[in-house]
């Protein structure tokens, strides 16, 4: 991890902050985690090798760590 961590009690620090802060609510956390990959990943033309790479050129671009 970064170091950074969250004012919000966190039941798991072996994700990413942004998931982590939901930990607590282990059904929230699932359900975000499912729409997220559901929506990212999967759901074009794009190989899922093409995905990752535009995902990590637009996070290193607004300078986001996730």
């Amino acid at each position: 991890r970064s170091g950074i961590m969250s004012w919000i009690e966190e039941a798991r620090n072996d994700l990413p902050p942004v998931i982590s802060v939901m930990s607590i609510n282990q059904r929230a956390m699932e359900a975000v985690q499912g729409m997220n990959a559901g929506v990212t990943f999967g759901s074009s033309a794009l190989t899922r090798v093409q995905e990752e790479c535009i995902a990590a050129a637009v996070s290193a671009t607004n300078h986001c760590r996730f």
